[in-house]
């Protein structure tokens, strides 16, 4: 007998321990953080956080001091349009269950009350801050800048450059990025670029303040190619604009199968199939600082049809 009065014990704890079902009484957790965003003459954002367990949720407006639905469907978003200039607006959102959860509609959010605009939008955005540099390499860097602000809402920025005395759009950068890479550009050299916030109505705001930056030097090569046929002759001129020495480098080019090596002057002439190396001689491996240039030349063979070499580099970086 105290055994079955111990096991019948256990059993009454265990059932009133158990967490107790879902209802369909119980409602879904109702959606939280409510707001009124780009708010302008005919129209809104509302935006919301949503529970997981809801199917979807239902938009309400309230009018003459009833709530009547006004959207329903919805996924956390409204987009407002066709809204009467200089009206204050209320609405409220709650969440219908996913089916299956044996759960009642939420209670309805807290509400969000705001007033468009008397007339369409003249307010220019702020004045963004000036750009900044980053990732900057003789020939590419990558131009930043920090988030205007506007009474509606910034939908664009337009990233000028100054040539010269003029500022040119150079790139128009989506809001939500704020930022460009650029490449191709040419070693020890300035650029200044300065921003503009524009808004859905196309007001712009104020230039930046102008930033600069300037790329590093690099190697640098020209090419001359001399043809008394069937001989060539191509020197190769080799400066460093980089305020420190160049200790390693090597001119490649593309050179036809058609065309021989005859011999090279300050350097050793090597190829593998079509592809040819120029390697400066021992003791002429560095070029100065700031300027420092270097020179060396290979002469060629060819036979008919002529093909010229090409695709001439220095450690990588074409050659003019």
């Amino acid at each position: 007998m105290k055994r079955f009065l111990a096991v019948s014990v256990a059993v009454v704890i265990a059932l009133t321990l158990a967490p107790a079902p879902a209802h369909a009484d119980t409602p879904v957790t109702a959606p939280s953080q409510l707001e009124a965003v780009h708010v302008s003459d005919t129209g809104a954002d509302l935006w919301w956080n949503r529970n997981g367990a809801a199917a979807y949720d239902v938009a309400e407006v309230l009018a003459g001091g009833q709530w009547s639905e006004y959207r329903r469907n919805l996924t956390g978003a409204l987009a407002l349009t066709g809204l009467t200039p200089g009206v204050t607006y209320t609405f409220r959102v709650y969440s219908v269950p996913k089916p299956g959860l044996d759960l009642a509609n939420s209670e309805p959010s807290a509400p969000v009350t705001f007033t468009t605009l008397p007339g369409p939008d003249t307010q220019p955005p702020s004045t963004p801050a000036a750009p900044t540099f980053s990732a900057v390499t003789p020939t590419s860097f990558t131009v930043s800048w920090a988030a205007a602000t506007d009474n509606v809402q910034v939908t664009g920025y337009q990233l000028q450059r100054l040539f010269g005395t003029t500022w040119a759009t150079v790139a128009t950068v989506a809001p939500g990025s704020r930022t460009y890479a650029f490449s191709g550009q040419t070693p020890a050299t300035a650029y200044t670029f300065a921003v503009i916030a524009v808004d859905a109505r196309n007001n712009q705001s104020a230039r930046s303040t102008a930033a600069t930056v300037t790329t590093p030097g690099s190697l640098t090569c020209q090419v001359a190619i001399s043809t008394s046929l069937p001989t060539i002759a191509v020197t190769v001129l080799v400066q460093n604009t980089t305020p420190d020495p160049v200790t390693s480098w090597s001119v490649q080019f593309t050179l036809p199968l058609t065309i021989s090596i005859t011999g090279a002057y300050n350097a050793t002439a090597t190829r593998v199939g079509t592809a040819a190396t120029l390697t400066p001689l021992p003791g002429l491996t560095t070029i100065a600082p700031a300027g420092g240039v270097a020179v060396v030349s290979v002469g060629l063979y060819t036979v008919t049809p002529y093909t010229p070499p090409s695709n001439f580099s220095v450690n990588g970086i074409a050659c003019r």
